[in-house]
């Protein structure tokens, strides 16, 4: 049995307990014993728990007589202003779309309730003791029966510890943790804790490099480097200097150097070169791909980014450049070029490169493929060989790395520069490779679409590939039978979008919009796509038009409610083809309900209990349906891609407001509400008209006496214009 299972399973025997000083409770569950007392029990509660307020762990020891103005105050009942953390993406093929909750990041939590000792491998000799004690040292005799818990905890109360032989052993129990039980408290003054933290130096100065060889004491150091200033986390920080790379690859010290990372950003050039040599191993390695994962992505700058890339370079590369960190440094690029024309040598330095990556793509440990520093390594790569290799070679460069690395495009496609590898592979490829590159993702089109860098593949992959119907089947498909789903998602939303309106730049930025449009234009000069552009989006629009419209028809009132759903609702009724009649007929229901008197003026109204025509985003997409299309600010014109939509809705919505169980002073209450424009647009719809009874009945109750007044006195943007056209009729 391990020391960590051993740990878990550890209570206090019936009748037994300990009440901690620290913490004032009893536990049932598990037994607090500390090893700072010789290897037997404490008297206090010793145990860890998880600290929301970004702390390090509790650890409840002796009374602090230091704070006695905090003294009987609840830490769970403090609130205090977290920081922000930055989080890295997870890959889509464990969800993505979402930033990586992962506490490892931030914090060192690898202590929880259940798990009492914190020494690195500090158990070691009293669980073999333990495992020992059952069987009998001669052969063929009978095992001894199981110990019973109280039988093990004084079995193992007798074990000495190693802890307590250490150099550091005095220090940290005697001077450091109480130092440290008052730093790290949520509801201290500023002042108090930098006395504290300052006090907390002092006494671990010159002896850092012993005192981080433990979880506490790493705990200690993880508090200094947190809430110290500039002096305190460069001494910390340089006292180890010696032990970096170790550090990383330690499963308690890696959180410290993930705070020295963070908060030392003195010390990230001079980590560097410990780092780059040990790149690959660094991100294969369990522990170290953490903090230098989060280095990368989180907190290096472009040339520094840049510097551990090189970490992958052959060495050669590295002996040419001088070994020097130039002002301005170098990509694989710059490098090639600076070459000359030596089409050997460009072509042995990018078979050094290729081997690195096949053999990422290749490993069966999947960790290292999954970082942002790789898919820069490789994005590199493929520009290079199609940059500086003749066709013959790029080809067949480019069919090793898809035989290598197709089934592992969805663990890379979260990034940035991950994404851009894919697409340029999509671009390049034939229809028979682009098969092979698009059939691993469709097992992940949910979490591809909620990716921000994720999803441009997809829509690359929508604009380059010709076979509309092998598309529409696999990815639109999908796509749009998650639709109830992905309109309510801010980046899940952009799929469905893309597919009615891909060109909207009141949905995507320009940059992507221009980015996307030079990937399809590439695949035409290139001759990998044929297809003219719109035929192919009309045509991957007939697919996905029939599931959008049964998405507004099913949950259409629940979607107009949500600022962002109800833009999917107000495309998909402008620019889908087929029968919207059904779809229509569900929004025009969200409006049969009587409408409040006097109309609500809060600025952030309920989204579930207010009325529809209360809440502002709910009237753009009314006010934009009833006038058929978006307004030009070119043109200074509404362009109306339906020419029926605005009349056939501008009725439902008219008895919708009007009906048998709704009077006129609803429609009253409607134009001295919030929603006045949204009325100057059914006007003009129903005006086109004139002869229909629609018409003719808003006429009738808008003309009738004291309307006009009422309407005159709203303080409501739009109540002048509705006097207008109630002028008009």
């Amino acid at each position: 049995m391990s020391s960590k299972q051993f740990n878990k399973k550890r209570s206090f025997p019936d009748g037994a307990g300990s009440s901690g000083s620290g913490s004032g409770t009893t536990s049932n569950k598990s037994s607090k014993f500390s090893k700072s007392n010789n290897g037997k029990p404490s008297k206090s509660n010793g145990s860890f728990k998880n600290n929301t307020n970004g702390n390090v762990g509790k650890f409840s020891g002796k009374p602090n007589n230091n704070l006695n103005e905090n003294k009987g105050k609840s830490r769970s009942n403090i609130k205090e202003k977290e920081e922000e953390v930055k989080r890295r993406k997870k890959p889509i093929t464990l969800g993505g779309g979402e930033e990586e909750d992962n506490e490892d990041e931030d914090e060192d939590i690898s202590m929880d309730e259940d798990e009492e000792f914190d020494e690195d491998e500090d158990e070691e000799m009293g669980d073999k003791a333990l495992e020992n004690s059952g069987i009998n040292e001669e052969e063929g005799q009978e095992k001894k029966p199981k110990l019973s818990k109280s039988e093990k905890l004084a079995l193992h109360a007798q074990q000495p510890h190693r802890t307590t032989l250490l150099p550091s052993h005095p220090l940290l129990h005697d001077t450091l943790i109480p130092l440290w039980e008052t730093a790290r408290r949520a509801d201290l003054s500023k002042e108090q804790r930098k006395k504290t933290i300052n006090e907390l130096y002092n006494a671990s100065k010159g002896r850092i490099g012993e005192i981080s060889r433990g979880h506490k004491g790493g705990r200690v150091l993880q508090t200094i480097v947190k809430f110290g200033g500039k002096e305190e986390r460069t001494g910390v920080a340089m006292e180890l200097e010696s032990r970096w790379k170790e550090m990383m690859e330690s499963k308690y010290s890696k959180f410290l150097m993930s705070k020295l990372i963070r908060y030392c950003p003195s010390i990230r050039p001079l980590l560097i070169p410990q780092l780059a040599p040990h790149l690959l191993t660094l991100l294969n390695h369990s522990n170290a791909v953490t903090p230098l994962s989060d280095f990368y992505d989180l907190y290096a700058t472009s040339k520094e980014r840049k510097l551990l890339v090189r970490g992958f370079y052959p060495r050669e590369l590295k002996i040419f450049d001088g070994g020097k960190q130039a002002s301005e440094t170098k990509g694989l690029e710059a490098f090639l070029e600076d070459i000359g024309t030596d089409g050997k040598g460009r072509e042995r330095i990018l078979d050094s490169i290729e081997k690195t990556v096949l053999d990422v793509f290749n490993a069966t440990q999947k960790q290292a493929l999954a970082q942002s520093i790789f898919h820069r390594l490789v994005f590199e790569y493929v520009t290079c060989v199609f940059k500086f290799l003749d066709k013959e070679t790029a080809e067949k460069k480019l069919h090793e790395l898809l035989a290598a690395g197709a089934e592992s495009f969805p663990e890379i496609v979260h990034t940035k520069d991950g994404s851009a590898v894919v697409r340029e592979l999509i671009v390049r490829c034939n229809a028979k490779d682009r098969k092979q590159i698009l059939q691993p993702l469709r097992k992940h089109v949910e979490a591809l679409c909620k990716d921000g860098d994720a999803q441009m593949v997809l829509f690359t992959a929508f604009d380059c590939v010709d076979d509309t119907k092998l598309m529409g089947k696999a990815f639109v498909s999908d796509v749009v039978g998650l639709a109830t789903n992905l309109a309510f998602d801010k980046q899940g939303r952009r799929a469905l979008l893309y597919l009615l309106t891909p060109t909207s730049t009141k949905h995507f930025m320009p940059q992507t919009i221009s980015s996307l449009a030079a990937s399809a234009a590439s695949a035409k000069e290139l001759g990998t796509s044929k297809k003219d552009t719109e035929l192919r989006r009309k045509e991957l629009l007939g697919y996905a038009s029939e599931g959008l419209l049964k998405a507004v028809e099913e949950k259409g009132d629940e979607m107009v409610r949500d600022p962002g759903a109800g833009m999917v609702v107000q495309e998909t009724l402008l620019y889908a083809q087929g029968d919207k009649s059904k779809a229509m007929n569900t929004l025009a229901k969200a409006l049969e309900i009587p409408y409040p008197d006097p109309a609500p003026v809060e600025a952030n109204p309920d989204i579930k209990t207010s009325h529809p025509l209360d809440l502002s985003h709910s009237i753009r997409t009314f006010k934009t349906l009833l006038s058929g299309g978006h307004f030009n600010t070119s043109t200074k014109k509404i362009e109306i891609p339906d020419e029926n939509l605005s009349n056939q809705f501008s009725k439902l919505i008219w008895k919708s407001i009007f009906s048998s169980s709704l009077s006129e002073e609803n429609v009253i209450k409607i134009c001295k509400g919030n929603a006045p424009f949204v009325m100057v647009e059914l006007i003009e719809a129903l005006k086109k008209s004139s002869e229909e009874k629609e018409f003719k009945e808003i006429k009738n109750v808008l003309k009738k006496k004291g309307v006009k007044e009422q309407i005159e006195q709203s303080v409501r943007k739009g109540s002048n214009l509705l006097v207008e056209k109630i002028n008009e009729l």
